[in-house]
């Protein structure tokens, strides 16, 4: 084995690391562990790829490889790329990852909004009949008034979630923490 082999098993040892680092972070966040390979693979290369190249490289098979790639470009963390006289399509990892960060999390937070204080709402008037039926059980009244002002109260963090998705996208906040990490090598 040449000096350049041995070489290129030594970036390849560490290249796998990294994929396997960010591909178990994004699982931890519940994004599948293929797809965060598939996001690793094209962080660590040198420039965009098609699905035929990240199907070579990952070995999965092409079906995974488009709902992976459907999925990473919904989050908005790959982006597809376009190259004069490439007929294929080519995709691009975001490697900002303060942009990532926000991307990733407001998105996640503006759901959680969503669905819980719909919830809420829903719940609200079933608690709210409960508490005033004549004919509910004294018990089931008091669990009914206790549950309601424990989800109402739980408004106030829908309303912080609301304010730290518009901080992060469009105020002070976002930019404030990043003056504190300037982005080098980006």
């Amino acid at each position: 084995m040449n000096n350049k082999e041995i070489a290129q098993q030594s970036l390849a040892k560490a290249h796998a690391h990294i994929k396997d680092g960010i591909a178990d972070t994004m699982d931890i966040y519940g994004v599948n562990r293929s797809i965060g390979q598939l996001y690793a693979t094209l962080y660590l290369h040198d420039g965009p790829m098609t699905l035929d190249q990240l199907r070579d490289e990952l070995g999965m098979s092409k079906g995974s490889m488009s709902l992976g790639v459907r999925k990473l470009l919904e989050e908005k963390l790959i982006h597809r790329v376009y190259r004069k006289g490439e007929r294929k399509d080519l995709y691009e990892a975001e490697k900002d990852f303060f942009h990532f960060f926000t991307t990733f999390f407001t998105r996640r937070w503006e759901r959680e909004r969503a669905v819980n204080v719909e919830a809420i709402h829903a719940a609200i008037p079933e608690y709210e009949a409960l508490m005033t039926d004549s004919n509910t059980p004294l018990d089931v009244q008091q669990e009914a008034e206790r549950t309601l002002k424990t989800i109402t109260a739980s408004l106030a963090y829908y309303e912080f979630l609301d304010l730290l998705v518009e901080q992060f996208r469009h105020g002070q906040l976002a930019e404030e923490l990043l003056s504190r990490f300037p982005k080098k090598g980006i």
